[in-house]
C-alpha cells in the first residue's frame, strides 16, 4: 500500500532535485526519505548504547564470553 504526498519546495530545491534525480523523482525522493530516517534510527540506536553502557569494550567482553562458552561447551 502506498499514499500519496504532496510538498512544496523552493524553487532552487527544486531544480536541484530534479537535476539529482533524472526522470525518477518519485523514487529518488522516496530514497532520500528511507536514507535518511535509516541515519536518524542508527543515530538513535547509538544514543541508547550509550545510556546503557554498550561501547567498544563491552562489545568485546561479551564476545569474549561467547567464546569462552562455546570452548566449554565442546
Amino acid at each position: 500500500m502506498s499514499k500519496p504526498l504532496s510538498v512544496k519546495v523552493p524553487d532552487e530545491l527544486d531544480e536541484r532535485m530534479r537535476a539529482a534525480a533524472g526522470d525518477n523523482v518519485s523514487e529518488w525522493v522516496i530514497a532520500a526519505i528511507e536514507d535518511r530516517l535509516e541515519r536518524d534510527m542508527w543515530a538513535k540506536s547509538k544514543q541508547a548504547d550509550a545510556l546503557l553502557g554498550i561501547d567498544t569494550a563491552w562489545l568485546a567482553d561479551e564476545q569474549d564470553a561467547m567464546i569462552r562458552a562455546q570452548r566449554a561447551a565442546r
